[in-house]
């Protein structure tokens, strides 16, 4: 038998996994709490208790990463430049649709804007942590710039324009992904 805290458990997970589910479905405006609630088998009611509203929910489903991004990204090794790109590129295939669908609507919707906000933070220091052995020292002159050549050369709209507007292969995408990261690495520092 199980407790209520049980229950109550299940419930926040459900709904998470409910609004992540959903997220990656359909555009961010389009996801309502009748249809987070239905999904999760829950009332209405029951998400709002528990997150107040759906920016409430959209800012838990950020904080308790619920499709695991930070587990498959800290898989990759710093310097392994093949394994830094698979699993971006693994991240990519299944969360890209959604995060180009949230782009599109960041200046309308104040969630919308929060995702990528948190995106581009947890990205950046990804990047630092990866691609640090290609690094200047942070305090050195040139770090900042190399860094956002990292950051940049891995970014989604790179991964867009590849595969769903040029209709590149993953394959191929990950070697246009690892010309430009070995460019960058063997780029001497600029003055």
């Amino acid at each position: 038998m199980t407790t209520r805290a049980d229950l109550v458990a299940q419930n926040e997970q459900n709904i998470l996994d409910a609004m992540v589910s959903l997220w990656l479905e359909l555009p961010i405006h389009e996801i309502t709490l009748d249809l987070v609630a239905e999904k999760a088998g829950v009332t209405v009611r029951t998400v709002l208790r528990k997150y107040g509203s759906k920016e409430g929910l959209i800012e838990a489903s950020i904080e308790k990463d619920p499709v695991d991004l930070q587990r498959t990204r800290e898989e990759a090794r710093p310097g392994d430049v093949p394994g830094i790109l698979r699993a971006l590129l693994a991240e990519y295939e299944v969360m890209g649709p959604a995060i180009i669908r949230t782009i599109a609507v960041e200046e309308q919707f104040p969630a919308a804007a929060k995702i990528l906000e948190k995106g581009r933070l947890e990205h950046r220091k990804w990047c630092a942590r990866v691609f640090e052995p290609y690094l200047p020292d942070p305090g050195a002159v040139g770090y900042e710039r190399k860094l956002t050549a990292f950051i940049t050369a891995t970014e989604i709209y790179l991964w867009k324009l590849l595969r769903k507007d040029m209709g590149k292969s993953v394959e191929e995408t990950l070697q246009v992904f690892r010309l430009l990261i070995e460019g960058i690495i063997n780029t001497p520092p600029l003055q």
